[in-house]
């Protein structure tokens, strides 16, 4: 959207496999396209990057296995653990890591990619277009009357008593410069939070996490799974470096959830997202994990998901079976 500068805009690629990507990403950055496109960094293909995460003989490797908002359902947490047990037997070295707060970045990066009230991607529908359902859920609140949507904040916070939710809803409204302002330079502090944590404490070569918490939803399920984002939305924020790797299917006779799964008990981001899953409908549908590195390391990540694919050859699990192209 121009001028939305909050949470940078990112051009992803997808392809069929990995080497077509690694292929793609080259290429481009090929073409120089900082001699066409003032806002590209001019940075070379860096194949010194690449070719050292291709050869580091032991990665030090940090797990995110729940951003502490929606915990990941069990098709998704199931692809992670596979490559978790698979890296571990190829001898890297790998824990669990608990970064700075994700729902911190959920609630910063909402009200920043929305603080036009959600009036500039409305602004380009011609007669007759309407938008997705999950972003019409975000216009619609957002155009809800102030001491309205004041109301349901109290009756979210103090009669439902979920804070996660309440929180996402409290300043939900359109920004002035100055609260704009204010909240750049939260964004900043959080960045380097972040940057802190991982270079003196994590100490970690590399991220992995689930791109989701669930599986591809339904056609309109973001009307209700629309703010269930924060396990890409969260290094959109920091502009990270991230991949996504399938790793296996959703199975209806292992990702059923457990027995005791109660929807109510859940936050009203989890609640939204678990209204979608079904391991018996989703059956087949791919699932994977996502490769975190820092900023503008496109080259070792690209790198260190070949590693993660061998990683799961290695160990028997397989590479991830794609459907036959006829």
């Amino acid at each position: 959207m121009p001028g939305q500068e909050g949470v940078p805009s990112v051009f992803s690629p997808m392809s069929r496999t990995l080497g077509d990507l690694t292929y793609f990403t080259r290429s481009i950055i090929g073409m120089r396209p900082w001699k066409y496109d003032h806002s590209v960094h001019p940075i070379e293909w860096r194949t010194g990057q690449e070719k050292e995460a291709r050869e580091q003989k032991k990665f030090r490797i940090g797990v995110m296995r729940d951003d502490g908002v929606v915990t990941p359902s069990p098709a998704c947490a199931r692809a992670l653990e596979e490559v978790v047990s698979s890296l571990r037997a190829s001898g890297h070295k790998v824990s669990d890591v608990h970064p700075p707060s994700p729902y911190e970045a959920l609630v910063l990066g909402s009200l920043l990619l929305n603080a036009d009230g959600c009036k500039t991607f409305r602004s380009f529908f011609r007669t007759g277009e309407r938008t997705d359902s999950g972003a019409a859920q975000l216009s619609f609140y957002a155009n809800l009357p102030r001491p309205l949507k004041y109301i349901h904040y109290l009756w979210v916070k103090y009669v439902r008593r979920d804070d996660i939710w309440a929180g996402l809803l409290k300043h939900w409204h359109e920004k002035s410069a100055f609260e704009q302002w204010k909240l750049v330079a939260k964004r900043e502090a959080y960045k380097a939070k972040w940057h802190d944590w991982w270079e003196q404490e994590a100490k970690i070569d590399f991220m992995l996490t689930v791109p989701n918490a669930t599986p591809a939803v339904p056609h309109n399920g973001m009307r209700d799974a629309v703010s269930s984002c924060g396990y890409t939305f969260l290094f959109n924020l920091l502009d990270y470096t991230c991949g996504v790797i399938p790793v296996t299917h959703v199975d209806r006779a292992l990702d059923q959830l457990p027995p005791d799964f109660k929807l109510r008990a859940l936050n009203g981001v989890a609640r939204g997202a678990y209204k979608q899953y079904n391991a018996s409908e989703m059956h087949g549908l791919p699932v994977g994990v996502q490769v975190v590195g820092q900023r503008l390391q496109e080259e070792k990540v690209l790198a260190i998901m070949e590693r993660v694919e061998d990683a799961l050859e290695k160990s028997g699990t397989g590479k991830y079976q794609q459907l036959e192209v006829e």
